[in-house]
């Protein structure tokens, strides 16, 4: 017993940053699409031709 301190977890600590990393990575993305294709959008209603 190593009296409650877990010896060896560093792999799993990178590997939880990195998944965290990665889904607020993907979601900062898919908000600035969507925001651009929303602005495209208003200026084409904006100004039909």
């Amino acid at each position: 017993m190593s009296g409650g301190v877990v010896t060896g977890g560093w792999n799993f600590v990178i590997a939880a940053y990195t998944v965290t990393f990665s889904v607020l990575f993907i979601y900062g993305v898919s908000i600035v699409t969507r925001l651009r294709e929303e602005r495209s959008r208003e200026k084409e209603e904006a100004n039909p031709q």
